[in-house]
């Protein structure tokens, strides 16, 4: 009995760690890519913005080149990203984002 009392206190701690390390991920998501897109400047090459995205863990991985691109976070599953403005290859601007 005492083997399976310590297999449920460690399956509930890793739980616990897991639903901890997810949360913490949306509770800091804002401030976190509000510094992140403002690192994105204009001008940037649609290869840099992709190089940029993988870095900082930014989805999808290929922009086109020209258009309104969103370039989300993973880890928050999509809800927190950046708006990417292209032209011609070129980034013409970059703010932040929050689907709600």
């Amino acid at each position: 009995m005492n083997l399976f009392r310590r297999t449920l206190k460690l399956i509930g701690v890793l739980v616990l760690a897991g639903a901890s390390y997810v949360f913490y991920g949306f509770v800091s998501a804002e401030g976190r890519l509000k510094e992140v897109c403002s690192q994105i400047k204009p001008a940037m090459s649609v290869a840099d913005l992709r190089d940029f995205g993988k870095k900082h863990g930014l989805g999808p991985g290929a922009p086109g080149e020209s258009g309104v691109h969103f370039m989300v976070e993973t880890r928050t599953f999509g809800r927190y990203g950046c708006t990417v403005i292209l032209e011609a290859g070129i980034v013409k601007d970059a703010k932040y984002n929050f689907a709600d």
